[in-house]
């Protein structure tokens, strides 16, 4: 193939004005040229402006002038000519170089020529002229030098108009051509002369000298070049750039250097031969010679990091981008004299990653350090790089990028983000940063501006490894330890990967275990071997199962078995490395090792043998299917997947994954919602309750053994456990429960539990209400429960205290039938002031005058009558008038008060209570309580100072009513409830005396108590028949539909009709209680 070039050198200029004449560049073109004929193996150099040497018989590039119209000629027949059609070229040009900005501030760049005019005339215009011959040209390869002021304009530092302008014209080379730049300068500077030649020609000159060629081929490239020019200009205020598409041309080849001596392979720590190849780990420096197959992608990151600050490299999981910048572009970099900043993996707190790593360059002022990272209102980075040493470039290489949206904190990754991509927009920039990131997260990227933009304009896309550079991956490494990879290895290998995405993983893992089996004798690595480990396919999943199974896995045939409970820790150990995804897809999760450890509880021999398991002879990392690790500036050290290979192509994982999936993705939401609670001061707006809750916590237990939450989500499901306890405890839906019930209610509601209640119960902090309502659920499941009595303040508090069972009067019990008693309790007689007086609030004139009554011992139901008691008595026969055994309107509880019950209704059941308990030989007398008696009772205050200073409380448990002690109408229950719901006694040790239901008195209206008798008996006169029809009767004490005035021990209702608001309880009178 026939090589061609053009050489330009222009010294004088028409309008010295405008542009003053050089001295330089036609002995710069002449030197490039001289060169390219003798030692680059160009057969036609065409040189600009030039004189024939006679005596020489050659053309020599001369001082003087060229025109516009001389250059256009000249690059159309070199780029367009049938000449050079598929041919290797080269352009240099040497000379001015100008842009000229239009009225809305859009620049245009020239290459001067002699008569070039300051409006643009007679130049070349980059855009309008060369790059429409670059677009249209068909050559094999191509390399343009330019050493010219603002020689960097097709190379703009704005990326948008990087795209805008150069990626149409450089369409074409995309696939047909191999391109290559290189510009002696960005934009807006200036090249310099230099002594003998420009500075620029001067470092590419010695560059392409013997003594810069590679050191085994020869060879020198036009990467090779720019790298050494590179160095050369480095602080010399000139900073040449690069473009390339395809391969870069070699310049020039020299003859092969001398080996000295025979490269001997490299050796371990031990002296022994190292494996050329990583398994599932990722190459790095150290590992940098066995590294092959990526040139062209590193050549391309390092073309894009000569003009762009920030180059997200994208690929997909297993496509090897971390050991494309660790071991390909970190090292050369380094060869350019770049400093290296200690790659980071963002990890849970990015953030800190970041400030820890930054902390070395500005311990001197960490105060400057702590407010660029975390505070928002910072200029971010820009302080900071403004500080860098100025003498380096520094490159920041963000591994794993993804795990910003896989597990960090939001404040942190959106405060990261914008810090990192912050360094794209810094002209000049001494610190570039590439980012490592699976191309299955470029949607969460999308969203934040920055990111999108960068993504769009700078990522390198890494594509899987194919043709030769997979053979050189293959082959090479072995080679260089001197072995020798066979053809029908190869070609097996090639044709399985035909079949299998994500291949680079297992192919490397397969080949490591294929170095283990090598034939050291024929020195080969061979098909026989491949097939024994069960191909690229089938080795990662074998040697993962016998790590998981034996103890000496290394062996062929390994015989010590691990124990269940070790196999069952090691499956707990990678479900918890695991970070749950959409889907079906999951990524690797890196944990600390404390909290891998904590599998083992808090049994320090439990977190020895979890160890040992990891990190010990026979262990998890030994066996490759773990790494662990700390740097200096990580707070812990941490543990992870070898590689996420494992995830889709070892089977029990993959197995234990499907087994998990449903217990880890509530793990995940309810760890989520737990932090969403914790940001809101744990709120109980965002705890979790019902079905939600009582399904999370049965998945939760059937998963407890594979799946962990972490300390904050148990925190959050055990306050969510008890705000339910709380809400359910304060509902009216527990008013009514029986134990068989409960039982049901309890197998469905995991916070319903005897001990959580017992808890509540004990708890002299807790509210009354819960405790109450905790005392009422043990007591129907059977459980001993406290008799409470309580005290309420004029501010309403409530104070409990618990009153024993020998301090209350002795309860006489009437069995009335099989599981039905009536309980009557032996009230003590005494004195008291019935009514109120007018300073007490909420009284009316009906309960006055004031009047001390004395009343005589007396039994009374602990209870009003309920419906199955009512249900036993109208069951027995009539005395006076028949009885509607069921007159309720609130069924569904035989414990619930009777209600829509009359005056004659409630002395029809005394009557025949009464000559029951006759016929049973007890002969109590049953009958309603007079008006007298039941305020007595409701009081309950019976002491002699009760008697001289009578200002009482207007309820038995003080100067308030409460929801929480009686059901009145100031709560949302709208019914009655079972008796002695509210677990409250009085002093007399009698239930329900406020609320609940309206009780009949004996006692007909009268309009107040002046003439009332005093001796406790009802108020009666002797009146006709038809006279007492129509009388109302006293009922007292309120009911579940009244306020709280109407609660009061001493107000009076009058009622002559039916509600069910009304029931009763009864009294009785015998000689064993009056002696």
């Amino acid at each position: 193939m026939a090589r061609y070039a053009l050489v330009i050198g222009i010294n004088d200029y028409d309008n010295r004005n405008f542009l003053p004449s050089l001295s330089k560049p036609a002995k710069d073109a002449e030197a490039v040229a001289k060169f390219l004929e003798n030692t680059g193996t160009f057969a036609n150099v065409e040189r600009l402006p030039n004189c024939w040497i006679a005596a020489e018989k050659r053309y020599e590039v001369v001082p003087g002038k060229v025109t516009g119209n001389e250059v256009l000629q000249a690059l159309q027949q070199i780029l367009s000519g049938e000449q050079t059609k598929n041919q290797e070229v080269l352009i240099y040009f040497s000379g001015h170089g100008f842009r000229l900005i239009n009225r809305i501030g859009d620049g245009e760049a020239y290459l001067a020529t002699s008569d070039s005019q300051p409006d643009g005339k007679n130049a070349i215009s980059l855009d309008r002229e060369l790059n429409p011959l670059l677009r249209r040209s068909n050559l094999s390869n191509l390399v343009v030098m330019l050493d010219c002021c603002h020689a960097g304009a097709l190379l703009p530092e704005n990326p948008e108009l990087n795209r805008t302008l150069l990626e149409p014209s450089l369409s074409a080379f995309k696939e047909k051509q191999d391109y290559y730049l290189i510009a002696a300068c960005r934009s807006q500077q200036v090249a310099w002369e230099d002594e003998e030649y420009s500075l620029f020609t001067a470092a590419l000159l010695k560059g392409l000298s013997q003594k810069e060629a590679d050191s085994k081929t020869g060879e020198i490239s036009a990467d090779r070049l720019f790298d050494f020019v590179s160095r050369e200009l480095r602080g010399k205020g000139q900073e040449p750039i690069r473009m390339g598409v395809g391969r870069s041309l070699i310049l020039v080849k020299y003859g092969a250097q001398p080996q000295v001596e025979e490269v001997k392979p490299l050796l371990d720590e031990k002296g022994e031969l190292r494996c050329p190849y990583q398994g599932l780990l990722a190459f790095t420096k150290k590992e940098r010679p066995f590294f092959f197959g990526r040139k062209r992608v590193v050549d391309d990151i390092k073309s894009k990091l000569d003009r762009l600050n920030f180059v997200p490299l994208i690929g997909a999981s297993g496509s090897g981008k971390s050991s494309v910048v660790l071991a390909g572009l970190i090292p050369w970099l380094e060869e350019l004299g770049w400093h290296i900043l200690e790659p980071i993996k963002p990890g849970f707190k990015p953030l800190t990653m970041l400030e820890s790593l930054l902390l070395p360059y500005f311990r001197d002022d960490q105060q400057l350090l702590d407010q660029c990272i975390n505070n928002q209102d910072s200029e971010g980075l820009k302080p900071l790089l403004e500080l860098f040493p100025r003498e380096h470039k520094f490159l920041l290489v963000v591994d794993q990028f993804e795990e910003l949206f896989t597990f960090a904190l939001a404040e942190q990754r959106d405060r990261f983000i914008e810090l990192i991509t912050q360094v794209a927009t810094i002209p000049d920039s001494p610190l570039a940063v590439v980012a490592t990131m699976r191309a299955d997260f470029i949607e969460p990227c999308l969203r934040y501006d920055s990111l999108r933009q960068l993504i769009q304009n700078n990522a390198e896309y890494l594509p899987d490894l194919r043709g030769l550079d997979l053979l050189e991956a293959i082959s090479e490494p072995a080679k260089l330890q001197g072995y020798e990879v066979t053809n029908n290895l190869l070609n097996q290998i090639l044709e399985d990967i035909k079949q299998e995405p994500g291949f680079l993983p297992l192919l490397e893992f397969a080949l490591t275990q294929l170095w283990q089996r090598r034939d050291e004798a024929k020195y080969q690595v061979t098909l026989d071997a491949y097939q024994a480990i069960g191909r690229m396919e089938g080795a990662l999943n074998c040697h993962a199962d016998k790590v998981y199974q034996y103890r000496d896995y290394e062996e062929e045939k390994p015989v010590k078995e691990r124990t269940e409970a070790e196999k069952a820790l090691i499956k707990r150990i990678f479900l918890n490395l695991l970070q749950i995804g959409d889907g079906e897809k999951d990524t690797r999760l890196r944990q600390s090792k404390a909290f891998i450890l904590s599998l083992a509880g808090d049994n320090q021999e439990g977190q020895k043998v979890l160890t040992e398991l990891i990190e010990g002879k026979q262990g998890l990392v030994k066996g490759r299917l773990l790494v662990t690790g700390k740097t200096e500036r990580e707070e812990e050290a941490w543990v992870d997947l070898a590689h996420e290979a494992l995830i889709e192509k070892w089977d029990n994982l993959n197995l234990w994954r499907t087994e998990t999936r449903k217990g880890r993705e509530l793990a995940k939401q309810v760890d989520k919602d737990a932090k969403d609670w914790q940001k809101n001061n744990k709120s109980q707006y965002y705890l979790w309750s019902g079905d939600k809750l009582a399904d999370a916590e049965k998945i939760l237990q059937e998963y407890q053994d594979t799946v962990e939450t972490t300390d904050l989500a148990k925190d959050f499901l055990e306050a969510s456990s008890q705000q339910e306890l709380y809400n359910y405890l304060r509902s009216s839906d527990i008013d009514n429960l029986e134990r068989e019930t409960l039982e049901k209610e309890a197998a469905n509601k995991s916070f319903l539990n005897r001990e959580k209640l017992r808890n509540l119960l004990e708890d002299e902090k807790e509210k009354a209400q819960i405790r109450l309502s905790a005392s009422w659920l043990l007591k129907q499941w059977g459980e001993e429960v406290p008799i409470w009595k309580a005290k309420v303040d004029k501010q309403g508090k409530i104070a409990l205290s618990i009153i024993a069972e020998n301090d209350l009067p002795a309860t006489v019990i009437e069995e009335l039938e099989d599981g039905i008693n009536l309980e009557m309790l032996e009230i003590p007689g005494g004195e008291f002031w019935m009514g109120s007086p007018e300073r007490e609030d909420g009284s009316y004139p009906d309960e006055r005058p004031p009047h001390r009554v004395t009343i005589s011992p007396f039994l009374m139901g602990k209870y009003p009558i309920t419906q199955a008691q009512w249900r036993a008595v109208a069951s027995l026969p009539r005395v006076e008038r028949d009885l509607n055994p069921d007159p309720s309107t609130y069924k569904g509880d035989n414990r619930r008060p009777v209600e829509c019950i009359s005056w004659y209704e409630a002395v029809e059941f005394c009557k025949r209570l009464s000559l029951w308990s006759q016929e049973k030989g007890k002969g109590y007398q049953y009958r309603l309580p007079s008006e007298a008696e039941w305020e007595y009772a409701c009081r309950a205050v019976i002491s002699e100072e009760s008697i001289q200073n009578p200002i009482y409380p207007p309820y038995h448990f003080g100067c308030n009513i409460d929801p929480a002690l009686a059901n009145y109408g100031q709560t949302a229950r709208a019914r009655t409830t079972a008796v002695g719901r509210f677990q409250i006694v009085n002093a007399f040790g009698l239930y329900d005396m406020h609320g609940n239901v309206w009780e009949w008195c004996l006692d007909p209206w009268h309009d107040n108590y002046k003439d009332a008798p005093n001796d406790g008996r009802a108020w009666k006169e002797e009146l006709c028949p038809d006279v007492l029809l129509k009388r109302k009767y006293v009922v007292r004490g309120g009911s579940w539909g009244d306020g709280p005035r109407s609660c009061r021990s001493a107000y009076r209702g009058d009622c002559d009709y039916l509600s069910d608001f009304d029931g009763f309880r009864v009294v009785a009178s015998s000689r064993k209680v009056i002696q």
